[in-house]
């Protein structure tokens, strides 16, 4: 078999699986942000790497401004989908757990500001710090909208069991952790007004995320002890809770280091600063004991039965990647180095996922195959061509 051999078979699997190229708009579901999700926090970590070089720097601003330029196209299918299929809402609420995944938009856009204020620190932002503020409050506002209307429809519209629950209901609330991280970071390059408006308005994020992320931990534990683990094909999003656990450790780290150059009395900056550093460690204590909960759940599963790939894959790379930024950010205020090879494997690690994960969903995406499924939790019925659901 020669190279046009080759060659001819890759052109003609070229979206076999689709029966029309507007199957991609049509059936695309938010799932696919958490794509971005896993790349945005994987450049973060690249940059928060304590061996800097210029190839480092130069991959993990190519991984960066990928994820941007993945995050504007999703965005704009998303937008396609809601003006051409504009039923699909109806299909969604018909699928309380699709819903869910519209959690993913705001975190995305959130991992792009964390990502900005990583490779351009202390003020190198210049002007366009502005850009990344102004691009942070459109995240708060859909974060906040995405929580609290997703939670409306949830207990107004929808009927739901304890078996039903899974790792992925973190996605209604990860976002509120997610954006109070970002604060964090985006207020260290604010002018003083605005970066104590900033970092106010990251702990009532924080604030109305982790008490809500403890309930539904509490409910994702009664789920598996009184209906045992996930079916295998969502057995992946085992690793969730390591997300917004770990980001409820790394916003109150994150508030607390910046607490102390804001325009706080000092006694408050201090306190907020230590209750951060506990806050953090409580919150990687947690992350362990997940972690390897998780590990021990998918071994158990693989045993039985085959794992299939789908997005829900993507649960491995951005809950790995918060537990690395946490690590990070400990291991920098209490100046542990072996804090510091902790987050060096848990780099290597998270970016041995993301290539595997990237590598499968590119080979999906180009056989259109992982169109028809995007989502861990249900099997998607495929309509009609000419059904706008």
């Amino acid at each position: 078999m020669g190279v046009g051999d080759i060659w001819r078979i890759i052109c003609d699997s070229f979206l076999r699986d689709l029966e029309t190229w507007r199957h991609i708009v049509e059936w695309f579901m938010p799932s696919w942000f958490t794509v971005c999700m896993g790349s945005g926090i994987l450049a973060t970590c690249i940059a928060r790497l304590p061996y800097e070089t210029p190839a480092l720097r130069v991959f993990g601003l190519c991984i960066f401004f990928f994820n941007t330029a993945l995050l504007c196209a999703f965005l704009g299918l998303q937008l396609a989908q809601l003006l051409v299929y504009p039923r699909i809402l109806a299909f969604m609420r018909q699928h309380p757990r699709r819903m869910l995944h519209y959690g993913a938009i705001p975190m995305s856009l959130a991992t792009v500001v964390s990502g900005a204020c990583a490779f351009w620190p202390s003020g190198q932002l210049g002007e366009f710090v502005l850009v990344v503020w102004a691009l942070w409050w459109v995240s708060v506002v859909l974060a906040a909208a995405a929580s609290l209307l997703l939670l409306c429809l949830i207990v107004s519209r929808q009927t739901h069991s304890i078996e039903g629950v899974t790792g992925a209901w973190l996605l209604l609330v990860a976002p509120l952790a997610v954006c109070a991280t970002a604060a964090g970071a985006i207020a260290e390059q604010l002018p003083p007004t605005a970066a104590l408006l900033t970092t106010l308005i990251g702990y009532c994020l924080l604030g109305a995320g982790a008490p809500l992320t403890c309930c539904i931990v509490v409910l994702y534990v009664l789920r598996i002890t009184t209906y045992k683990l996930p079916a295998p094909d969502a057995i992946i999003t085992a690793f969730i809770p390591l997300g917004p656990i770990g980001q409820i450790g790394a916003a109150a780290l994150s508030l607390g280091a910046v607490a102390a150059r804001v325009e706080l009395p000092a006694l408050l900056a201090d306190l907020l600063l230590c209750a951060g550093i506990l806050a953090a460690l409580l919150a990687w204590g947690s992350c362990v004991f997940w972690l390897a909960h998780a590990v021990l759940a998918v071994v158990y599963q693989r045993r039985s039965a085959r794992i299939p790939f789908n997005m829900s894959w993507w649960a491995l790379t951005f809950p790995v990647g918060v537990f690395a930024a946490l690590t990070a950010g400990l291991a920098d205020a209490l100046e542990l180095g072996y804090l510091q090879v902790n987050f060096l494997v848990l780099v290597a690690l998270l970016l041995v996922l993301w290539l595997f994960n990237i590598a499968r969903t590119v080979a999906g995406a180009w056989t259109g195959s992982i169109f028809g499924v995007s989502s861990p939790d249900i099997t998607l019925a495929k309509p009609p061509a000419d059904q706008n659901v």
